[in-house]
């Protein structure tokens, strides 16, 4: 299994678990993607999450897609919602692209980013895959700072080039992507507060959808090179179980 790969001007995220398909979940190497005007209120959010020290949650795909919400997911149709990902432009698996957005202004030690799955279904709410992470990913202060909660920068999370093959399998073995819906479940933070551990502060934290393949800005080369010096003492860990 993959762990963790934190180094320079990435944020890699995470291995891989579950079955019938599994997959990794990249941060890409140049760390923020630029929405622009499609960030929050039009770009699609998935999950939000907003609580103290610790938050964990999941929007879940019941019969027809219906939303399913675990605590502490936010309800609401621009908070937490299932799609289809054919109505997300998922159609093959380089169109995937989630983004994540922290609102941690009062945060002061960082964040942990603890976890992140996707997981697919069919209409009658039945997983058919997941494609997940294994962190935990700690995002420095000084990282955080840079985003706070416009909807238009986000981290940037997508399918690992092998592992896109397994989710254009399950979308042409279940009748293409207007049949096959997403649920997203994720936590940030600290169940205890320990050195080394970033705690959800004021939240929130929401995850957007776009297309990986589409024409997006990134940041400016600015960022990455000010990002370079953040990480250049390392944090590369990297091993195979």
């Amino acid at each position: 299994m993959k762990k963790l790969v934190l180094a320079a001007t990435a944020l890699t995220a995470l291995g891989a678990m579950s079955a019938p398909a599994h997959a990794d979940l990249v941060l890409s190497n140049l760390v923020f993607r630029d929405l622009g005007a499609t960030g929050f209120g039009a770009a699609p959010r998935l999950l939000t999450l907003q609580d103290n020290v610790f938050e964990s949650g999941a929007t879940v795909a019941g019969v027809g897609g219906s939303t399913i919400l675990v605590p502490d997911a936010i309800p609401g149709a621009n908070k937490s919602l299932v799609y289809s990902v054919g109505a997300l432009g998922w159609n093959t698996g380089a169109n995937v692209g989630i983004g994540l957005d922290t609102d941690e202004i009062g945060a002061t030690a960082g964040l942990t980013f603890q976890s992140l799955v996707l997981t697919l279904y069919d209409a009658a709410g039945t997983a058919l895959g997941s494609f997940s992470g294994d962190g935990p990913v700690f995002i420095p202060q000084a990282l955080l700072s840079f985003q706070q909660g416009n909807g238009n920068s986000v981290f940037d999370i997508r399918l690992d080039a092998p592992q896109q093959a397994q989710y254009d399998a399950i979308l042409a073995s279940n009748g293409g992507a207007a049949n096959v819906f997403e649920g997203l479940s994720a936590s940030f933070g600290c169940v205890v507060v320990a050195p080394g551990c970033g705690p959800s502060t004021d939240g929130p934290e929401s995850f957007l959808a776009f297309q990986a393949s589409a024409s997006v800005v990134p940041e400016p080369s600015t960022w990455a090179m000010m990002l370079l010096g953040f990480f250049g003492l390392g944090f590369l860990r990297y091993r195979r179980g």
